[in-house]
């Protein structure tokens, strides 16, 4: 009897066994083909552009990148702004998770979307891109500025779709409006008309006459939908801006190199100084404009290079991004002296950008 009680014990260890591996086998089957699955999804997140993107549900992120219409101002509280009510849409239409970063200034003109795209550093690939200028631009340069914003997303995002804006505020089709559609005809790109829906009444849309109030906020959201929406009813892939510039000179900023303000020592209340700098191109400044009178004076190697000087007349700061000059080499040193600690305090950084 205790012979085939060990016999019958060791049967059914064996059983047991076997049942085991059994479903240790499946379970590993299952598990690979969950990560092959994974694998598969990954690899079609990866090769589907932004509109593929939304088609199928994935999460994607979105840059805004404008001036003061770019940041939403007129907006009575974040629930009524025209990139809140977007982002809303697109989540509530598609099903995936949007991203989106605002890195509009409001004030400035283009070329501070070009610099605040080139300097961007936060490990996100965009698979969207929306500018929104054109109100603080002068029309000299303009065409220039604008296309160096799209080279500078094209080159830092391969895959990354752009949308660009008409600007309401200009109420008619001006001559940088008309710009924009050139540039973003030659690009393919396409343009979310804001001006033709203000038309019809557009005092009811903006209560400053520039900014769009809640109603107008709402009207720029549905502009960019209607946009995105077509894109993906045509299901567009990967945007292929990788042709030659409209304008030469837009090579010239195919190089960036942004030299924050702690990078300077600051040797007063005023003055910053950098030394050991070899550097040659087109030469911008970030820095703020305070109430009144600023006068910044840039010392190159010893000698006053520019001073760029500018009333303010409000009652608060503003951040700015501009180009000083268009020329600047620097062999060792540069020294920046502001009118004011407080104009001193708020400095960001110098930019040059060159050609590759």
């Amino acid at each position: 009897m205790l012979y085939y009680d060990h016999i019958q014990q060791e049967e059914q260890s064996a059983y047991l066994r076997s049942l085991q591996e059994e479903l240790d086998a499946e379970r590993k089957a299952q598990e690979e083909a969950s990560e092959a699955e994974e694998a598969a999804r990954q690899e079609d997140i990866v090769n589907s552009s932004f509109y593929e993107k939304l088609d199928k549900g994935y999460d994607v992120n979105i840059l805004i990148v404008g001036d003061s219409i770019g940041a939403t101002s007129g907006a009575s509280d974040e629930s009524h702004r025209w990139t809140t009510l977007l982002n809303s849409y697109l989540a509530e239409q598609y099903g995936g998770t949007v991203s989106l970063t605002n890195v509009s200034m409001g004030g400035n003109a283009s070329y501070a979307g070009y610099s605040r795209v080139m300097k961007l550093d936060d490990d996100i690939d965009y698979d969207l891109a929306v500018i929104c200028y054109g109100q603080n631009d002068s029309t000299t340069d303009f065409p220039l500025y604008y296309e160096t914003i799209i080279r500078a997303i094209s080159s830092k995002y391969e895959n990354c779709s752009i949308i660009s804006i008409l600007e309401s505020s200009q109420k008619d089709y001006t001559e940088k409006m008309v710009t924009i559609q050139e540039i973003c005809d030659y690009y393919g790109i396409p343009v979310a008309d804001t001006i033709e829906p203000f038309s019809e009444d557009y005092d009811s849309y903006t209560d400053d006459g520039v900014h769009p109030n809640d109603a107008g906020q709402a009207i720029y959201a549905e502009v960019v939908e209607k946009v995105i929406d077509q894109g993906v009813y045509d299901i567009e892939g990967f945007p292929d801006y990788d042709i030659e510039p409209v304008n030469a000179n837009v090579v010239k900023f195919e190089n960036f190199r942004y030299i924050a303000a702690d990078e300077f020592e600051r040797i007063d209340d005023t003055t910053y100084t950098i030394a050991g700098l070899s550097i040659s191109g087109i030469l911008g400044i970030d820095y703020s404009w305070q109430s009144g009178d600023n006068v910044t004076e840039i010392y190159v190697d010893g000698e006053l290079f520019e001073a760029p000087t500018v009333t303010f007349n409000y009652d608060f700061s503003q951040r700015h991004i501009l180009i000083v000059s268009d020329d600047c080499t620097v062999e060792d040193q540069i020294e920046i002296v502001f009118s004011s600690k407080e104009q001193a305090d708020a400095f960001q950084g110098l930019i040059f950008s060159w050609e590759k």
